[in-house]
């Protein structure tokens, strides 16, 4: 007789929302990358000093979607408790991916605390560029998972 599985919420495991968030998190990157490209084609990535979009070539396309699949595992981790209000969660949920980057890569790679070295206008440009992250990335968790956890 095997054993239940304790780490079910509903009818999808732990694991499987894990996996679906990853995949979730990787559809909420291409959304990013789509939309540095509506923001550029609108004059708006260039009134902030930014130059080009995000190449959609290998291997630069594969640094955000990875980014954004392990994103997308601690956000299946939280999705249980956040469910019944998916949508606000994923909106607040890009304040985590903007914090490491703002507090973490940015400077790291030499572009100091929030970007700042670059100027303020980069700062903004990347939080308006990253804002579609975690809502995508909630909408395509729930139109996979369904209606219920």
């Amino acid at each position: 007789m095997m054993e239940p599985d304790m780490n079910v919420l509903g009818s999808v495991t732990l694991s499987q929302r894990v996996a679906i968030c990853f995949a979730s998190g990787v559809v909420g990157a291409v959304g990013v990358v789509l939309f540095s490209y509506v923001l550029f084609g609108l004059g708006i990535s260039s009134a902030l000093g930014v130059k080009a979009p995000i190449p959609l070539k290998a291997p630069d396309i594969y640094r955000p979607l990875f980014w954004g699949g392990l994103w997308g595992i601690p956000f299946g981790l939280l999705i249980g408790a956040a469910w019944k209000s998916l949508s606000l969660f994923g909106f607040l949920y890009v304040l985590a991916p903007l914090l490491a980057l703002f507090l973490i890569f940015l400077p790291l790679g030499g572009a100091g605390f929030f970007g700042l070295r670059q100027g303020p206008k980069f700062t903004l440009y990347l939080l308006l560029v990253n804002l579609p992250f975690g809502i995508i990335t909630a909408l395509v968790a729930r139109a996979i998972i369904g209606t219920h956890l």
